[in-house]
């Protein structure tokens, strides 16, 4: 299938200063506007940019005393932007912040005087944001680290931005009330968004953004321009911590237990302890500098690596011992196991189905696979839990039991960037994330088992690993070049797996190789029939021009991006038998069970849970459930697995102008090309 998009952006904005255009939606841009104390523009000023990690950017003002630095890293380390012409002194401007695929604003009024002296001004950029019609949110420093969120997850902050709404989990959470597909999540550059799971759980990415981590998060929510309108319409972008030129680390331990939290009013009400929560999240980061050998003739010692290289890495582990909600099943008394059926008001009624059926010529005894399954339920009670009172809803035959099943988390997070200014004009950046995760018990998916010590349950378990290689060129003065390669999964791994505790074998050991289910209301043996895995990875390969010339700014660019959604999956993995009556069928099992020969007294909703017991321990089959898959060979198989293959091609080409007609009057046009390939 193939979808040919065209979207033409074209803004007509009323603007105090020259627009920026963003051509890498990691970084952002310094632009403004240069005049002297009495407003005349300054042409052919010098303009410096020096950032905190060693980036040195310059630009020279144009005719109109404009100047714009495109492709400028974004982040916490903050820029100081020296402006220098003749007759003129110097002016300093510090403390410059820059975010993700916003422009910074620098407009300069120069001083009369000489080049050696300086003014300096420590107020940084603008704060009202004049260069871009896209509308949205920065946040970012101590605002991620200081919002009191106890998952320590940097997404979580966004669903606290207006506009966006959460229904149940954070995961499902919306922006603006536009489906969850339209969101588009990125780290770094890279798509971390699940793409199975796009459409249902648009908050839920592969790679988590920590709070340790992240240095900023950008949120735009309107009016994307051609650069960033071809991944969806609102657009979340992390950028990770970089290093500086001095050396900074930290650490944590967070500890969370029952025993600090009180007991909920129901459980108060229902005697019932506080349910177990036992969360460990402990780690650290620290970023500077990478010194190295120094080379050369009297070189003694390292190099320190200040304004060349620098490193930032973030650890974290989390490991969480948590039980289950209480489970509720229903369990077969002993007595009725034994065929006695025990009905009417307190139960004072009984009567032996075996002896029914042997006067009718039915079946009398308990079919041995049944009776083995009831007996492993029996003994998987008596190890921990508890039975509700017996008549609970009017039933006798039957028991509520209650218990909870144990499980473990264990999540490791870690990132690693690097940035590397080779020369001048030329720096490389590269980010890793590895996030493997690890759950013994599915309490997800409710995958956790029927009863305590059954071997039949569901783990999930995932890799999970993104690689970002940014580099970044200045060509000429006025034209720079950016490149980017962004992965999630593929070669590096990741993949999601809900496997099947105990495998086959379980339902070979304890029901002759099906899954049974048992009628008259009772819990089965089997609490997961089912293993499947998925993988989605993505590749995504973009390249952006900036040219700088007069009063326009002209950016064209490119993207190649695939995305594959690989899944394999066996349901069942066994075919379920199911015990029971059919009307059509078993006339001789509706005669024998009557309320006015066998039953006397008895509702029609007791008359009916007989006939279900009886079906059930004489192992009656009323119902066979299966699948039978067209294999690869071309073969039908009972059972058989299931894979399937997505692949999609959204590549996009783009072109894009900021054209300053007048001081207060700048046009932004452009036009992308994004066919979708499938």
């Amino acid at each position: 299938m193939r979808k040919f998009t065209k979207i033409l952006v074209v803004g007509l904005m009323l603007l105090l200063a020259q627009v920026a255009i963003q051509a890498q939606l990691t970084a952002g841009s310094i632009s403004g506007t240069v005049t002297d104390a009495s407003g005349a523009v300054v042409p052919g000023a010098t303009v410096s940019v020096k950032g905190e990690n060693g980036q040195v950017y310059t630009a020279t003002t144009n005719g109109d005393g404009v100047y714009t630095i495109p492709g400028v890293q974004a982040g916490t380390p903050t820029y100081t932007v020296t402006i220098t012409a003749p007759n003129f002194k110097t002016s300093v401007i510090k403390n410059v912040k820059v975010d993700v695929a916003t422009p910074a604003t620098v407009n300069t009024v120069l001083q009369a005087g000489q080049i050696s002296e300086q003014v300096v001004v420590t107020g940084g950029a603008e704060v009202l944001q004049t260069e871009t019609a896209t509308v949205g949110s920065t946040i970012q420093g101590r605002q991620i680290l200081e919002t009191p969120i106890q998952s320590r997850d940097a997404l979580d902050i966004v669903t606290l931005l207006p506009g966006t709404s959460t229904l149940g989990t954070n995961r499902t959470s919306t922006i603006n009330g536009l489906p969850k597909s339209a969101l588009t999540i990125q780290i770094d550059g890279v798509d971390v968004q699940d793409n199975f799971l796009k459409s249902s759980d648009g908050f839920f990415t592969f790679i988590r953004p920590r709070i340790d981590a992240i240095d900023e998060v950008t949120v735009s929510t309107a009016s994307p321009g051609a650069e960033a309108s071809g991944d969806g319409a609102v657009a979340i972008r992390f950028q990770t911590r970089r290093g500086t030129d001095s050396y900074h680390g930290g650490g944590f331990y967070q500890h969370r237990e029952e025993g600090l939290n009180a007991n909920n009013f129901q459980n108060n009400y229902n005697n019932i302890q506080r349910q177990k929560l036992r969360l460990n999240q402990f780690g650290g980061s620290v970023g500077g500098p990478i010194p190295f050998l120094g080379f050369g003739e009297g070189v003694k010692r390292l190099n320190s690596g200040k304004g060349k290289r620098y490193f930032f890495v973030n650890y974290e582990r989390f490991h969480l011992n948590e039980v289950s909600p209480t489970r509720t099943r229903q369990v077969l008394t002993t007595e009725a196991q034994g065929g006695v059926f025990r009905y009417g008001a307190g139960g004072a009624s009984t009567v032996n189905l075996f002896n029914i059926a042997t006067a009718n010529a039915l079946p009398n005894t308990i079919d041995p696979t049944v009776n083995s399954v009831l007996n492993t339920i029996r003994a998987a009670t008596a190890t921990t839990g508890n039975f509700q009172a017996l008549g609970t809803g009017a039933i006798y035959f039957r028991q509520p039991y209650q218990f909870t099943n144990p499980g473990q988390q264990r999540r490791r997070f870690v990132a690693v960037r690097t940035d590397f200014n080779i020369t001048q004009n030329h720096a490389l950046e590269v980010i890793y994330n590895d996030q493997p995760f690890r759950s013994n018990v599915d309490f997800l998916n409710s995958a956790d088992p029927s009863f305590a010590g059954i071997p039949n349950a569901g783990t999930q378990n995932s890799d999970r690993r993104s690689l970002s290689v940014g580099f970044r060129s200045n060509l000429r003065s006025n034209l720079i070049n950016q490149f980017r390669y962004a992965q999630l999964a593929g070669w590096l791994g990741g993949n999601s797996s809900f496997a099947l505790v105990g495998g086959e074998e379980f339902f070979d050991n304890t029901q002759r190789g099906f899954s049974l289910s048992l009628g008259a209301g009772l819990t089965n043996l089997t609490i997961r029939n089912s293993f499947s895995s998925r993988s989605s990875p993505t590749r995504d390969f973009t390249d952006n021009l900036t040219w700088v010339k007069g009063n326009h700014t002209v950016t064209v660019g490119g993207e190649l991006k695939n995305i594959q959604t690989v899944s394999d999956s066996v349901s069942p993995v066994r075919s379920t038998i199911s015990f029971g009556t059919i009307a059509t069928l078993d006339t001789a099992v509706l005669t024998a069970f009557d309320a006015a020969t066998t039953l006397p007294g008895a509702s029609a909703t007791e008359v009916a849970n007989a006939r279900a017991l009886y079906a059930t321990l004489t192992g009656r089959v009323s119902g066979f459930s299966s699948n039978v898959r067209l294999g690869g060979d071309g073969q039908y198989v009972l059972n058989g697995s299931r894979h399937f293959e997505i692949e999609e091609e959204t590549n996009g080409l783009y072109a894009q102008d900021a054209w300053r007609i007048r001081s207060n009057l700048t046009v932004s046009y452009g036009l992308r090309w994004q066919p979708q390939l499938g």
